[in-house]
């Protein structure tokens, strides 16, 4: 019993005296890698009109690193109108470039023109608008591509009557929004043209 009461604090020193020691010291260095790197300042404005117009998602002109502007469209944090920058979940945001957000409103200003137009029941008309990547436009046969829009605005008018959409986002995080009226059109015309202006 002694023997291994001897054998037992022999063994504690021995641990003891092993965690005392110095660790090792590896290094393997890694910089000869090639690695990337990026840095971006972006500035952000929402727009506002001068009715008090609001929408549930947010319009707003942005520029990266004093060089790229664009504009955003943004979805609301908590689904309610937009009033302040604090209210959109930029994650979530959607990018046009100027030159898409002009041909964009090119689309709205003709919705807006026909959205009163009576058809009689033979006739209608519409007008449709898409954003994707290029690596979201996938050819599926010689005569199908699929685009995985990240914004589609869609008008019809007919018989029925004028209906307007406007959806954006990528993958499940899309956002759809109906715009109900003219006015609503024509609100959204004019906060793209200031957010164009304001680039």
């Amino acid at each position: 019993m002694k023997t291994l009461f001897r054998f037992l604090i022999l063994i504690a020193f021995i641990i003891l005296l092993s965690s005392c020691s110095p660790t090792p010291f590896f290094y393997d260095s890694t910089a000869s890698l090639p690695y990337s790197h990026r840095s971006t300042k972006t500035v952000f404005e929402l727009m506002k009109d001068s009715k008090g117009t609001f929408f549930e998602f947010g319009v707003i002109s942005a520029k990266d690193n004093d060089k790229l502007s664009y504009v955003l469209l943004s979805p609301s944090i908590e689904g309610e109108y937009v009033k302040e920058l604090t209210d959109v979940n930029l994650t979530n945001s959607v990018p046009l470039r100027l030159e898409q957000a002009k041909e964009f409103v090119e689309i709205l200003i003709s919705s807006s023109e026909s959205w009163n137009k009576k058809f009689e029941n033979t006739n209608g008309i519409s007008y449709e608008f898409r954003i994707a990547p290029e690596n979201q436009i996938i050819p599926q046969s010689e005569n199908v591509v699929s685009w995985y829009s990240t914004i589609k605005f869609y008008f019809q008018n007919n018989v029925d009557g004028s209906v307007a959409t406007l959806h954006f986002g990528e993958g499940t995080l899309k956002y759809s929004y109906k715009l109900e009226t003219l006015s609503e059109i024509k609100d959204l015309i004019d906060l793209l043209n200031k957010s164009i202006k304001n680039n």
